[in-house]
């Protein structure tokens, strides 16, 4: 059985290998760019909630659909969480 957690991750995983980019990349575009200390704890942050498949608050999953958006720009928050 598939968690909300864990089917938002995977879906994020294979749409970041799609597109050869990383969590590093989303924490980065969160923070504008500033690769600095709150960069790296965003990305921590990230990492964790994705290891232990946590379904994350929704402003960090809007971030990371902000950034997929890049790659698509009909994604919707939705397909986040689409099983396939």
């Amino acid at each position: 059985m598939n968690t909300a957690g864990n089917l938002f991750w995977t879906n994020v995983a294979k749409m970041l290998k799609e597109n050869n980019e990383s969590l590093r990349s989303v924490a980065l575009y969160m923070r504008d760019g500033v690769n600095d200390k709150k960069t790296l704890a965003l990305y921590d942050k990230l990492y964790r909630y994705k290891r232990e498949a946590i379904n994350p608050p929704n402003v960090l999953a809007a971030g990371v659909l902000n950034y997929l958006k890049k790659f698509d720009e009909y994604l919707m928050f939705s397909d986040l969480y689409a099983e396939e």
